[in-house]
């Protein structure tokens, strides 16, 4: 955008998007931008629907040692040894390594983007994250909340996706629902033939994982539940998954900008 395409946007909505998330190993089948697409693309769609500047991915983020036990996030709980020393999604096996910032310096660096943003005449700033860290998500919080600065600016926080309905707490990672997402948003980034034409996937030989596990209760065999093997995604049920977070992503900013007293 020019510099009057920018300014006519923010007239008619005072609205900005912040998408951020890390090159983050997903998988020998999708990119490792996955996450940072993922929320540029929804803070794209929501923009059309509600108005609004959106900036490029922001590819930072952070992610957590993994500590040893069989509990939510453990090493255990995904199949690898305690004496593992594994940080995120980084598995002893995988030849590329993901792009994690240390949590405070990825802390200070969307905090140094808010405050440029806030310099300028938006009225909320939305940091649009695809990353489901819980340090990434906590930091991004923390940022929202103490960069937001009522009644003339407002910071919000916004995971993209939808999240799974409980018990289950993590949507998983490049398992069918990513994939079905990024077939419909970067097809030609996309390749399921990287994996194995059948047989089970296990955590630590590809980095797909079920959101159960994540949450402590993995596969005996420590391999993805067959409801979630990416190789049964498609385009159309992306279509369909992007549907719902765009519908959702939209909604939250309304009612953002409602708490601010503009139009929505």
């Amino acid at each position: 955008m020019r510099p009057a395409e920018v300014v006519e946007a923010r007239r008619r909505a005072p609205v900005v998007f912040v998408p951020v998330s890390p090159l983050e190993w997903h998988g020998p089948h999708l990119p490792l931008g996955t996450d940072g697409l993922h929320a540029w693309h929804v803070s794209v769609r929501v923009a059309r629907e509600v108005g609004g500047v959106v900036l490029p991915p922001l590819f930072a983020g952070t992610d957590s040692l993994r500590a040893p036990g069989d509990g939510p996030e453990q090493l255990g709980a995904l199949g690898l040894e305690d004496a593992e020393r594994v940080v995120g999604m980084d598995f002893p096996a995988f030849p590329v390594k993901s792009v994690y910032f240390e949590e405070s310096a990825f802390g200070l660096t969307v905090r140094e983007v808010v405050r440029a943003l806030k310099r300028d005449d938006y009225r909320l700033i939305v940091l649009a994250n695809g990353h489901g860290a819980p340090n990434q998500q906590e930091t991004l919080s923390r940022v929202a909340l103490e960069e937001t600065e009522l009644p003339r600016v407002r910071v919000a926080y916004l995971n993209v996706w939808v999240p799974p309905a409980p018990p289950q707490l993590d949507p998983g990672h490049a398992e069918r629902n990513e994939a079905a997402v990024m077939l419909a948003l970067v097809g030609d980034c996309v390749c399921l033939d990287e994996l194995p034409a059948d047989g089970p996937l296990r955590y630590g030989d590809f980095g797909v994982v079920d959101g159960p596990a994540f949450d402590g209760d993995p596969t005996p065999d420590f391999t993805v539940r067959p409801e979630v093997d990416p190789r049964r995604a498609t385009r159309e049920e992306g279509e369909q998954i992007l549907a719902r977070e765009v519908e959702a992503a939209a909604e939250r900013v309304r009612r953002e900008l409602g708490k601010l007293g503009l139009p929505v």
